[in-house]
């Protein structure tokens, strides 16, 4: 069982009779922020009741935290023979956007460079008191940022060019910029004035090509709901041979309406999807 949480409750999907099945449940009011399961209890006996609805016997749990649950860096140079043991001691020197000591971390490789995403011990801690409250076994835990940026690169693996990727989730606005796979750029942005939002994107893709003589051709990938892709369109420049990568995504679980574990709200974002 997948199950993703965000600001104002978790979706949660699993296999049944050969089909993926998909469920939106919202929080009851002061359970959980930020991905952080303030009421542990609560949480666990959500959980546990939301198996017991969907039929789920057996499940195991694969978590994914929202946004502002972790922070992650690319670390540079580290290359395709670096050791994987060491890499908290290679990390001493590195300065990190969060805190090595009081973090979980996790490191995928990029190119000659590793992006390393630190997760606060307090909260995988938190949800491993909920997995046992629910009596679930907690298998895995993701973060929402890298999980999409795995589907992204499945999605755009036949555009050689560099890629840059608008991330519109909750009240978060995030521009990554990436070159040859490598994350360079992760830049937040105020989502309170489109108008403004998209001349910073531009000022800041500009400076990113800056730095090299002739920058590769530029695709883009808008993670927006679908009522705003028009809105954030103008951000492609055609004339300079820039395209839009969007493309139709399948529909790989099927909303589930059975049962009653909690109320069901509105659908995920289009990151979440």
């Amino acid at each position: 069982m997948l199950l993703l949480v965000n600001n104002t409750g978790l979706v949660c999907c699993w296999e049944q009779r050969g089909r993926w099945q998909q469920r939106v449940v919202g929080w009851p009011e002061g359970v959980s922020r930020d991905g952080v399961p303030l009421q542990r209890e609560a949480v666990g006996e959500l959980i546990a009741d939301l198996i017991f609805d969907c039929d789920c016997p057996g499940a195991e749990l694969v978590l994914c935290l929202p946004l502002d649950a972790a922070s992650w860096c690319v670390v540079d140079g580290y290359g395709s023979e670096g050791s994987p043991g060491l890499l908290p001691q290679s990390l001493q020197a590195v300065d990190l956007p969060f805190d090595l000591a009081e973090s979980y971390i996790t490191a995928s490789p990029a190119q000659d460079a590793l992006a390393v995403v630190g997760v606060p011990r307090s909260l995988i801690q938190g949800w491993s008191e909920v997995a046992e409250l629910a009596d679930l076994p907690l298998r895995r835990v993701d973060w929402l940022l890298t999980a999409a940026q795995r589907a992204l690169h499945q999605l755009t693996h036949m555009w050689d060019g560099d890629l840059a990727w608008l991330v519109v989730e909750e009240k978060s606005l995030r521009l990554l910029l990436f070159r040859q796979g490598v994350p360079e750029v992760d830049h937040a942005l105020d989502a309170l004035d489109p108008l403004a939002c998209q001349r910073e994107i531009r000022a800041c893709v500009a400076t990113w090509q800056a730095r090299v003589a002739s920058p590769p051709a530029l695709g883009w990938w808008l993670s927006v709901p679908s009522e705003q892709v028009d809105e954030w369109m103008p951000l492609v420049n055609g004339a300079a041979g820039e395209c839009c990568l969007n493309q139709p995504l399948p529909v790989w679980a099927e909303p589930s309406d059975d049962g009653t574990a909690a109320e069901v709200t509105d659908v995920p974002s289009a990151l979440q999807q």
